[in-house]
């Protein structure tokens, strides 16, 4: 039956081009979108059958909005108020509920904010805070679970986050994955996040909010605003590929953006450094809840106290509370890794002993000894006791942060031993250096501040300079077992094994030291490399890309030590401390470091009259 014919719609142009620019919009409701098209329909087809049957939808709704349209024309498709109880928050108290959940806990709590405790802040009741909460799937302190993975997920091995987007409704997260690290095992569950995040311990929730305070305000974007917030976007995406490592995948999860804008992205440039693979989430709640998935796939932080302030949260806490419908978008790009191949201060011409160091592939002089690697690898701490050695290497996989507090009753459990003997073997990595001693007789992971990085490399510096001079005149013969170790590094850097060859490294140079002969100076020297080996396991450090430069190094410096040339291997020595110094340095988040205190610690190096006065700090 087709239906009686009704009253024609009859469309001017300009009603006719509003209502296809509601069809296409990519910020009007769905709602409207639907009545826009019924509208448009009922202009090409007389009776509301043919409509209904068209889009697929009842023919009371067409005959509604037919009649809506004639009588009110395009002021008919708004939404007219409904009966019942008026909302008690508007879209302005809600932000300010969400945002609220990123300050500080009232005092007296003991985890955070509860929904209790909002609705005393806010005037709100417990109810309505707690159904808010579930609606924008805002879960404060409450540990995420991983849920199911879907067709448009992030992958997998993806590694880190690098980026967050906002400009509402569109919200976006940038994250990076490397080709061949599907099995990579994390040395600390800070890696995924802490960049970014610095040690926030609710990443999770950071990110919930920031989607549902995009999804709220984005109700107030207008169209003429989206073409500047595609630039901004634009803008964003290139930065961050340009911040990635070289080789690494940028993969973006969105919400918000049309699919032909994600399209222009994903052109070919051959400027860019890595590829770009685009997430497309269906809903506000489906990118939060994958946002879950992936920060629960990459484990939980500490609960310990933690020096490096919650940064994101700051920055999002700031912009969410100054928020104009005309505020220029929320932009967060994690900073560059820094590169190991710093330009040390005292390069190869800044000293009388200039030459060119040999490379990884070059063999050392014919007529020089020849070892191969033994089984007890050479400059390995050496440890009498089995307990501390167990105890050593607990620690130095056990996800430890700066200053945390070693705790003997969990690492008995783990190891099967006494607490009585646990605080004795964890008192002899005091005597190490490898640990702080407390009031008490407790124990904790050394502080890390730019200050003990300078102060220990110092010493380091000065220390080991005075060893390599003492081995140069020892003569080629004792460096046998510093041969073996460096036999060590050359196979880490040919694996490019970055975890073990920042193991290697100190094994070769506290095999140097014991070769010296000098027992207070080789002890002094490899109780600093037990403080230096936590901090580089506390703060991660990543020397993926230095390698071969690390090799390089260690091979310079034993070439200037078979050719009985100290002060060519002290000066080697030097370059290499001071790459190390100003690399772990570039990983703290303090910016107020004196550029030129190292210098001052260290001293200068000997210069040449023929040497430039800006080859120098």
């Amino acid at each position: 039956m087709a239906g009686r014919p009704r009253d024609a719609v009859v469309l001017t142009e300009d009603e006719r081009a509003a209502l296809l620019l509601w069809t296409r919009s990519r910020t009007c409701s769905q709602a409207r979108a639907l009545r826009a098209r019924i509208v448009l329909a009922c202009a090409d087809e007389p009776t509301n059958t043919a409509v209904a049957e068209r889009l697929g939808v009842s023919r009371d709704m067409v005959g509604k909005w037919r009649a809506r349209f004639l009588s009110q024309r395009l002021d008919g498709l708004d939404e007219h108020p409904r009966p019942g109880r008026p909302v008690t928050a508007d879209d302005d108290a809600l932000a300010h509920i969400l945002v609220r959940t990123l300050t500080p806990p009232p005092p007296g709590a003991r985890r955070g904010w509860s929904t209790r405790s909002m609705a005393v802040e806010t005037g709100l009741s417990q109810s309505t805070v707690s159904r808010i909460w579930r609606t924008y799937r805002v879960r404060p302190g409450e540990q995420v679970a991983a849920g199911p993975r879907r067709t448009w997920s992030l992958p997998g091995h993806a590694e880190e986050v690098v980026g967050l987007f906002i400009a509402p409704p569109v919200c976006v997260l940038a994250v990076t994955s490397r080709a061949g690290r599907r099995g990579s095992v994390r040395t600390a569950g800070a890696t995924a996040v802490g960049r970014l995040f610095g040690q926030d311990q609710d990443p999770a929730h950071v990110l919930a909010v920031a989607c549902a305070f995009a999804d709220l305000r984005g109700k107030h974007h207008t169209d003429d605003a989206a073409g500047a917030d595609l630039a901004a976007l634009q803008d964003f995406v290139q930065q961050v590929r340009s911040a990635v490592d070289a080789g690494a995948s940028v993969h973006v999860l969105a919400h918000g953006v049309p699919a032909e804008d994600c399209d222009t992205f994903e052109r070919p440039d051959g400027a860019a450094r890595s590829s770009l693979r685009w997430h497309c989430a269906p809903s506000p709640e489906a990118w939060t809840d994958e946002t879950h998935r992936f920060l629960a796939a990459q484990g939980r932080l500490s609960r310990e106290a933690a020096s490096d302030p919650p940064r994101l949260r700051d920055a999002l806490l700031t912009w969410s509370t100054t928020w104009t419908p005309t505020a220029a978008p929320f932009t967060r790009i994690a900073a560059p890794r820094p590169s190991y191949d710093i330009p040390a201060i005292c390069g190869p011409g800044n000293d009388s002993n200039v030459r060119v160091a040999r490379t990884l592939d070059e063999h050392v002089q014919p007529g020089a000894a020849q070892f191969s690697v033994a089984d007890a690898s050479p400059g390995a701490p050496i440890t009498a006791d089995p307990v501390v050695a167990m105890l050593r290497d607990a620690l130095l996989t056990g996800g430890y942060r700066s200053g945390d507090r070693v705790r003997e009753a969990p690492l008995a459990m783990r190891l099967g031993l006494t607490r009585r003997v646990v605080r004795a073997g964890l008192h002899a990595l005091v005597e190490e250096g490898m640990l702080d001693l407390l009031p008490g007789g407790a124990t904790a992971v050394p502080d890390i501040a730019a200050k003990d990085v300078l102060d220990l490399y110092a010493l380091r510096a000065s220390l080991g300079a005075l060893l390599i001079r003492r081995i140069a005149m020892l003569g080629r013969e004792n460096l046998a077992p510093a041969t073996a170790a460096l036999a060590e590094v050359r196979a880490a850097a040919r694996d490019n094994d970055h975890l073990r060859i920042r193991e290697v490294d100190l094994r070769y140079q506290d095999a140097l030291a014991r070769i010296a002969d000098l027992p207070q100076a080789a002890g002094t020297f490899e109780r600093l490399t037990a403080r230096l080996r936590m901090f580089v396991t506390v703060l991660d450090m990543d020397y993926s890309q230095a390698c071969d430069t690390i090799a390089g190094e260690d091979a310079a410096v034993h070439e200037a030590l078979l050719n009985a040339d100290g002060n060519e291997a002290a000066r080697l020595w030097r370059v290499k401390i001071e790459r190390c110094v100003l690399y772990m340095i570039a990983q703290l988040s303090e910016d107020d470091v004196a550029p030129y205190l190292w210098t001052t610690l260290a001293g200068r190096p000997r210069m040449r009259p023929a040497d430039p006065r800006s080859a120098v700090h």
